[in-house]
């Protein structure tokens, strides 16, 4: 019998035995020569992340409390979290002096792409398994990425637009002015050609901007069909509400295609957010078991729903986890040997390939539209799925030349 089936025999058996109400944790363990590891969340705990990072890290916990339900008793997981500031530097001091410390086999984090480049270069250096949530990295041999490439999730929120709204040709891009608003606006730029869309402006702003105001008189005198949001966040919701006492979410449609899912919506009235398209890389009504009881419970604890955030602190967390569960010898060199192609059809967000020439993953990304309020049955009841992408790309789109 092999690896797979014998964990899906289990997780049958423990689904039994612990009820609906508890979720049966996708990673069964194998009896480990060595029976204890530390992972280490690095999160945005304060600075303009912050609200992000304390959602990261309440997944990050709940899937292991589901682990240790199921496995505690045969694998002890110490967990250990460091707060990042949102900063390069604040990030590296911690992590190091953590990785003297408490040697984690794992850095699951950061959030904002720019920190994360910097942890993935410190994981590489001291041979520690990196696995992140957001965008493009430079791949090596102990980086994994989780959230589908940008590649993908831009490529999938742009064509669910283009269906929307085939007329709407003219599109004007507001971009923050860090390492993700750069990725994803070059990548609509690349894609708009094919798609039969003209861009009429560009406009990037600092991450944490206070006042957009200034943005939106020469976004209203492009008279764009569509706006873009290349922001995240807090930015997002702030640009959007005052593009919306401008006018402008009534006079152009209004597409963000990488967001953080239900937490966008929440943010805002639903005069403003009915019809707008968001991408993300977690939804939390996808209609997928360990989604729906993840939501459940999470909704249950904290009165809201999971977004992007909690859901890639969660996912990460169970990766790792799975991963760990079925190592004879724990270190970061066979656990980055289990994640190098681990697939399993049972994730929070279905099923999930991670590619071993890339260490990125393929699974689902999902597009989402608002709702307008005379719709809405409920208070979290805000937007609805409107596509869903594989998350695969063209081969050669990840620039990796292979992990070493």
């Amino acid at each position: 019998m092999s690896t797979f089936t014998k964990r899906r025999s289990i997780l049958k058996a423990t689904a039994a035995m612990a009820g609906a109400g508890a979720l049966p944790f996708i990673g069964m363990p194998a009896f480990a020569q060595q029976n204890e590891a530390t992972i280490l969340g690095i999160i945005p705990l304060t600075g303009p992340y912050a609200a992000d990072g304390e959602r990261i890290q309440r997944g990050q916990q709940m899937a292991l409390e589901d682990f240790n339900r199921v496995a505690g008793s045969r694998l002890k997981i110490n967990y250990i979290s460091r707060d990042t500031a949102g900063d390069v530097g604040t990030a590296i001091r911690r992590i190091g002096q953590a990785h003297e410390r408490e040697k984690p086999v794992a850095i699951a984090g950061p959030w904002a792409d720019d920190v994360a480049a910097a942890v993935s270069e410190f994981a590489q250096r001291e041979k520690i398994v990196h696995a992140f949530s957001g965008g493009p990295l430079p791949c090596h041999r102990y980086n994994f990425q989780w959230a589908p490439p940008y590649y993908a999730g831009v490529r999938a929120s742009m064509e669910a637009m283009v269906q929307q709204h085939p007329d709407a040709k003219r599109w004007y891009l507001l971009t923050s002015d860090y390492a993700f608003g750069w990725t994803v606006e070059e990548l609509e730029r690349k894609f708009a050609p094919e798609l039969g869309i003209e861009i009429v402006g560009a406009q990037r702003h600092v991450l944490g901007e206070k006042e957009f105001s200034p943005y939106m008189g020469e976004i209203s005198a492009a008279a764009p069909d569509v706006i873009v949001f290349n922001n995240f966040g807090l930015d997002t919701a702030q640009s959007l509400r005052t593009a919306f006492s401008f006018g402008l979410t009534q006079q152009a449609k209004i597409l963000v295609p990488w967001g953080s899912g239900i937490e966008d919506y929440l943010r805002l009235d639903p005069a403003i957010s009915q019809g707008i398209i968001i991408g993300t890389a977690f939804y939390y009504t996808i209609d997928n078991p360990i989604a729906k009881s993840m939501a459940e419970r999470y909704i249950e604890r904290f009165n809201e729903p999971p977004g992007y955030p909690a859901g890639s602190g969660y996912a990460v967390m169970q990766m790792l986890l799975a991963a760990l569960a079925d190592l004879d010898d724990i270190s970061p060199a066979s656990l980055a040997t289990a994640l190098e192609g681990w697939h399993s059809d049972d994730t929070l967000v279905g099923s999930m390939t991670m590619d071993a020439d890339t260490h990125q993953a393929f699974r689902p990304f999902f597009v989402t539209q608002g709702k307008a309020p005379n719709e809405i049955e409920g208070k979290f009841d805000l937007a609805r799925i409107i596509a869903t992408s594989d998350g695969r790309v063209p081969a050669g789109a990840l620039d990796c030349k292979g992990v070493v």
